[in-house]
């Protein structure tokens, strides 16, 4: 039943882009009501599909790479709702909606290989996870802000700006969306990050320190703490922290995805080890 709520969400999610197509090529046009209500079902029955998956197997659904992209993609598009509500940022969803809708194409694609194993549940799971797609959401915000900063600045410095320049918000709102998304996702990485050690030193036994995801995390979210501290001490601004951003959204998708196919313990196939 999850399953068809969530093509009926990916559905909803294209026809949503579709109607924002006017809005978008007449540059700072808001978009459309119909283009908005969408979206809004979109995201009504994505979020429907993880509860549905959560009330069949009585914990948080995010443990296999389906449940995983699906509440990626439910927070994307509700941090979409939120960011575009405050600073109504037609471009947004130029950056935002295509990504929603490819995350959840490959959630419903993908039917998914829950684990049943008992050490997959508990309160310090709930808000690991919770906490890591809430960062990832709110950093993938940085990343999109970082593109428009770049593309902006070289409409700025263009002595012939084009259309572009008429359609992208001004440099002083794209450091802003950056400046909070950045705060927002570096402490719901550090949260998940935390609870996540917290949790596996409990629940598993060996080195699993030197799992390839957790190094990969504490690598991300080094690049992110280095960002921080940079941008607000003053040291890096503009163009060089927009590319930082680009770059720790780089490393932040190997983590969520390349590097969990290498993972004994984050795996997204279930093995011997994690059932047992």
């Amino acid at each position: 039943m999850h399953l068809g709520l969530l093509w009926f969400a990916l559905a909803l999610y294209g026809l949503g882009i579709i109607l924002a197509l006017p809005s978008i090529a007449l540059g700072r046009a808001p978009l459309s009501s119909a283009a908005l209500a969408a979206l809004s079902l979109g995201l009504i029955l994505n979020g429907a599909s993880l509860v549905v998956a959560a009330l069949r197997l009585h914990r948080l659904p995010v443990i296999d790479i389906q449940s995983a992209l699906s509440f990626f993609a439910f927070n994307t598009t509700l941090a979409f709702f939120l960011a575009y509500r405050r600073y109504k940022v037609t471009w947004l969803g130029v950056l935002i909606l295509p990504f929603v809708f490819l995350m959840t194409l490959a959630a419903a694609l993908n039917p998914g290989h829950p684990f049943t194993a008992s050490t997959l549940r508990g309160g310090w799971l709930v808000v690991h996870v919770s906490g890591m797609i809430l960062g990832y959401t709110g950093l993938f915000i940085t990343f999109v802000a970082a593109v428009m900063y770049l593309l902006q600045e070289s409409e700025l410095k263009s002595k012939h700006p084009k259309s572009l320049y008429y359609r992208l918000p001004s440099l002083e709102v794209c450091e802003r969306i950056y400046d909070r998304s950045l705060v927002f996702g570096l402490i719901c990485l550090s949260v998940g990050i935390l609870t996540g050690c917290i949790w596996a030193s409990r629940a598993w036994r060996g080195t699993w320190e030197f799992d390839p995801k957790i190094l990969a995390s504490l690598l991300t979210w080094f690049i992110y703490l280095l960002l921080f501290s940079t941008r607000f001490s003053g040291s890096w601004r503009g163009r060089r922290s927009a590319y930082v951003a680009i770059l720790g959204f780089a490393a932040m998708m190997v983590t969520f995805l390349g590097v969990s196919f290498l993972s004994a313990q984050h795996g997204y196939f279930p093995t011997i080890h994690q059932m047992h």
